[in-house]
């Protein structure tokens, strides 16, 4: 038996991490990634986890764009949220073989991230997260 205590509930907002501009206005259902076809399910970060999967899986990348998504409009719709490694969530449909909307009115604000040469994600994104725009 595990003596793991569970993460706690899954914050309002979670951020979809793009490897491109957010599109502006944001459409009514956003395209998925290929990772996320594949794996059946939307990946999310926690606002304290972006930096690090950023720096982890894009590290490459000079531009990123960040959806913060609204967890509750998200349920409102039937999406199911759960928690995965800490600080990371999988977004599902309730409905085996459809997709939980990602789109205008669950996602309630985007931002792209520029990273300079020198710099690493963790510091462009760490910086956004003391400015209050990354957080839970």
């Amino acid at each position: 038996m595990s003596t793991a205590k569970a993460p706690g509930p899954i914050p309002r907002y979670v951020y979809k991490i793009l490897e491109s501009t957010p599109p502006s206005p944001i459409p009514d259902d956003m395209p998925l990634s290929g990772l996320d076809r594949t794996d059946g399910f939307i990946h999310l970060s926690t606002g304290w986890r972006v930096p690090i999967t950023a720096g982890m899986y894009f590290k490459d990348s000079k531009i990123l764009g960040l959806l913060r998504l609204d967890g509750d409009a998200a349920r409102a719709e039937n999406a199911r949220l759960e928690w995965a490694d800490p600080g990371c969530v999988h977004m599902f449909a309730q409905e085996d073989g459809k997709w939980a909307r990602m789109g205008a009115g669950i996602v309630v604000d985007a931002k792209e991230f520029v990273r300079e040469d020198g710099k690493t994600w963790e510091d462009v994104l760490t910086k956004e997260a003391e400015n209050g725009w990354l957080h839970d």
